[in-house]
């Protein structure tokens, strides 16, 4: 990444954090669907203009902080990390913004980050098997993984949602026996 790279990364870094605060003061009255971005440029004095030169509307902060968060945790299983390696780290970022994430867990439509975490998690554990293993996928693999994907989705929503008080230990254990073997296997060798 070049020095303008670096900068425009530094100002979307600190233009995050503001909003990431600025969100989790008004998440405490209303869900994030009721947010709109001029309630969050207006409390956090951000101009408009600023806000959309970074994002495209309200959901895709939490998604930019979610992907942040992933890019060394579970978009890295099966690519540098095991399974449980990834969880482990994805659980612990998760909780560094808990807050923000315990109030939008609550969220249920397309846009939820459940939603946008399934279709990050499954992309990237089939991207980077596929890639480090030269694995091809067969249509029953890529169910088995669908599903597993979904429903480790699932859990971690159930686990935001009760206020993230399950030892990370617990819920990597957790995804560690709820996983296919052959899926294990495949990402942690």
């Amino acid at each position: 990444m070049n020095l303008s790279g670096v900068r425009q990364r530094e100002g979307q870094m600190k233009l995050c954090s503001t909003l990431e605060k600025t969100l989790e003061r008004l998440l405490q009255t209303r869900s994030l669907s009721e947010i709109k971005v001029m309630d969050v440029c207006r409390l956090s004095g951000i101009p408009r203009s600023t806000f959309y030169s970074y994002f495209c509307d309200i959901y895709s902060v939490p998604q930019w902080i979610w992907d942040d968060m992933m890019e060394h945790s579970l978009y890295k299983i099966g690519d540098g990390l095991t399974w449980d390696e990834g969880h482990r780290i994805m659980f612990e970022n998760i909780l560094q913004h808990k807050i923000l994430f315990s109030k939008i867990y609550w969220e249920n439509d397309n846009n939820s980050i459940l939603e946008y975490g399934y279709r990050g998690g499954y992309s990237a554990v089939k991207r980077n098997v596929a890639v480090r293993k030269h694995h091809h996928w067969t249509e029953a693999e890529l169910l088995e993984l669908d599903y597993t994907i979904r429903a480790l989705a699932s859990l971690t929503t159930k686990w935001g949602r009760d206020g993230m008080i399950v030892p990370v230990e617990t819920v990597v254990h957790i995804f560690n026996t709820h996983v296919p073997p052959f899926l294990k296997e495949l990402c942690d060798t």
